[in-house]
């Protein structure tokens, strides 16, 4: 057979070359340069030859930076090996440098690849394996077939090799694919299937590199947009809502979840960025305007836009919307008296805490006592000072944290005292919290923990609407609002005696809970995008947004201490990041139920008798903290990417750490 007589040909010319140095003109050329380069570099031909492998660790972060290589070719590994199964061949993928990254085969010729070092993390370039398939498509960039004694060693003779190069769109070398079987079995279409096979991989390469590039792209849009301090909506041309940012829906009185898809008349009335058929008008321009929303009327000056298809047809419009009433509301901030929050500065989409601003809004309007009741950290003075702002900017608003003041002092601060009340009184008297506040709120911050015979007197002074300082006889009249706070049930505080009945009914007249932020698991995200561009730009930082998995691990907690804690906890990750970004270590390792399965469970020291009344907690010493954490995670994986990932952070900041700590092996 002509087969046999070409297989005998290279073979003699092999011979010739190895034993005579002599050159033949049956070999291709690539062949013959590479034998040449093969000699010169002192490479044994009749050696048995077991190319080197790459160490454990290295050949891991070679799998992590080919991962998308990897999951890209391994299907198109499967189907050629299906081609040639039971055939004696072998499909392997190697990085640009000739390492095998991944090897399929069948399971009759594991034993024979072994021999020959054809493993994971075995070195097929030439330099190590001499003349082969994968490491003449290295060096040349093109596909080529090596046929039995074509090999430069004469261990791989019986072999034939197929190996097709892996190209980005700007043709650098992302791998190589190469198919690996008996020299018999040498047939063209064997090196045309791999070859088809490496530019599908190509093409699926260049897609998701684009769609990688794409998905950059509009979430740098989103964030910048979302970032704006006008709102922006955009339609398509029948009018449907197809983006919007958080300011653009609260300008609507609106979510941009329940936005989204619905038609921009559903939301808005009267004149707005549509015709009055819902369709987007031939022109657009900046005017003011009138919108009419579900619950009021905005004064906006809205800036309209037409989007265009290549051929020139309408695709919808973009509108940016400026809230003309909440200009005027900042430029009154300088009126206001001891307040800076306004509804406007509470954050969040959640129906919990929307429901609890709807009430607040209504409660404004009003002049009734109302009872703020929430968990500690909830923001129950923000929207104390929102209420006051509504209608009341000018007017001063005056907070008193009933839990911090001493019993025996919190009477003269609220209602004040005369000249000569009591020994260390100011000899000309001094004015106390209520009457401060005529004419605005006096805010009762931890109501609950208010002395039971403070309570009497409050309650007189709510009932008549007068005081009497500490050491006088003269009825003050107040004209007050009150708004009280507490982190407390005063409904079970009333049935436990501590608490003041008659009190409780004269407080509670409008009641607004406040959600945990556990309730509020929506809210995560938005609130860690403020908190994030707040802190950032305080401290001059420039910090990535946030990853889905970080923001998962925040939704994961409870956040006993909710708003509060949260704000503390992105603060503490912004100053403690050596990067621009905040790994997912950063966030997990302050919150304590998440590293229960990593702490040691110790049981607490008793607490000195001294500390027994203090509710505060003890420091904690949080590079120990890292320090164990670390410890337990490494004890826990050998695999150093197993452990990084574990604890939510990169590989190359856990050997910072290890060096950092002296952890090193």
């Amino acid at each position: 057979m002509k087969m046999s007589a070409d297989f005998d040909l290279i073979k003699r010319t092999w011979e010739d070359f190895v034993f005579s140095g002599n050159i033949g003109t049956h070999v291709r050329k690539p062949i013959i340069d590479s034998w040449l380069r093969c000699q010169k570099a002192g490479l044994d031909p009749r050696a048995l030859n077991r190319t080197p492998t790459v160490s454990e660790e290295n050949f891991r972060k070679r799998l992590e930076q080919n991962q998308i290589l990897l999951d890209v070719s391994i299907p198109f590994m499967v189907e050629l090996q299906e081609f040639v199964n039971k055939s004696g061949f072998s499909t392997t993928l190697t990085d640009p440098n000739g390492v095998i990254l991944e090897l399929i085969c069948d399971q009759a010729i594991l034993k024979e690849a072994f021999t020959k070092n054809l493993v994971r993390g075995s070195i097929w370039n030439e330099h190590m394996a001499g003349t082969n398939a994968t490491g003449l498509a290295i060096d040349l960039l093109q596909p080529i077939q090596v046929i039995g004694a074509e090999h430069y060693y004469e261990c791989y003779h019986e072999l034939t090799c197929s190996a097709a190069p892996i190209l980005d769109a700007n043709g650098k070398l992302l791998g190589v694919m190469d198919m690996a079987g008996p020299k018999e079995m040498a047939y063209p279409h064997t090196l045309g299937m791999v070859v088809a096979a490496t530019k599908a991989i190509s093409r699926q390469l260049c897609i998701a590199e684009s769609h990688r590039q794409v998905d950059l792209t509009n979430h740098y849009l989103s964030t910048v947009i979302d970032s704006m301090t006008d709102g922006v909506v955009a339609v398509d041309v029948k009018g449907k809502i197809i983006g919007i940012n958080s300011q653009g829906a609260k300008i609507l009185k609106t979510t941009t979840f329940e936005s989204y898809g619905k038609n921009i008349l559903e939301i808005m009335d009267g004149e707005t960025i549509l015709d009055h058929n819902g369709n987007v008008p031939p022109s657009l321009e900046e005017k003011d305007k009138h919108i009419i929303t579900k619950s009021k009327k905005i004064n906006c000056l809205i800036n309209s836009k037409l989007i265009l298809h290549d051929n020139g047809t309408i695709a919808g419009a973009v509108a940016t919307l400026k809230d003309l009433d909440k200009t005027i509301q900042v430029s009154d901030k300088a009126k206001r008296k001891g307040t800076r929050f306004t509804f406007d500065d509470i954050i969040g989409e959640s129906s919990d805490l929307l429901r609890s601003l709807h009430l607040s809004q209504i409660a404004a309007k009003g002049s009734a006592t109302v009872l703020l009741e929430g968990e500690s950290g909830t923001g129950k003075e923000m929207f104390a000072q929102a209420i006051h702002n509504a209608y009341q900017s000018d007017q001063p608003f005056i907070a008193i944290n009933c839990a911090g003041i001493p019993e025996s002092l919190i009477e003269s601060v609220l209602f004040g005292y005369e000249e000569g009340s009591f020994t260390g009184a100011s000899k000309h008297g001094k004015i106390g919290k209520f009457e401060l506040a005529r004419g605005g709120t006096i805010f009762l911050d931890e109501i609950g923990e208010m002395p039971i015979n403070t309570q009497t007197i409050l309650l007189r002074v709510l009932q008549e609407r007068y005081i009497q300082r500490i050491g006088g006889d003269k009825d003050i009249p107040i004209d007050v609002r009150v708004i009280a706070a507490t982190n407390k049930n005063l409904a079970e505080e009333v049935k436990k005696g501590r608490f003041r009945q008659d009190l409780y009914y004269r407080l509670n007249v409008l009641q607004i809970n406040i959600p945990p932020l556990r309730k509020r698991k929506k809210d995560i995200p938005i609130l860690a995008e403020f908190f994030l561009n707040d802190i950032t730009q305080a401290c001059g930082k420039y910090i990535e947004p946030l990853h889905p998995s970080t923001i998962a691990i925040m939704q994961e907690y409870e956040w006993p201490g909710n708003v509060r804690q949260f704000k503390n906890a992105i603060e503490q990750a912004v100053n403690f990041t050596e990067t621009n970004r905040i790994d997912n270590y950063f966030i997990s390792s302050y919150l304590p139920n998440l590293n229960a399965e990593l702490t040691p469970k110790e049981e607490p020291p008793p607490l000195p008798k001294i500390m027994e009344t203090k509710t505060e907690q003890p420091n904690v010493d949080l590079k120990n903290m890292e320090l164990t954490t670390i410890k337990k995670a490494l004890a826990l994986f050998s695999e150093r990417k197993k452990a990084a990932e574990y604890l939510g952070i990169s590989r190359s900041t856990l050997y910072r750490k290890m060096k950092q700590y002296h952890l090193e092996d």
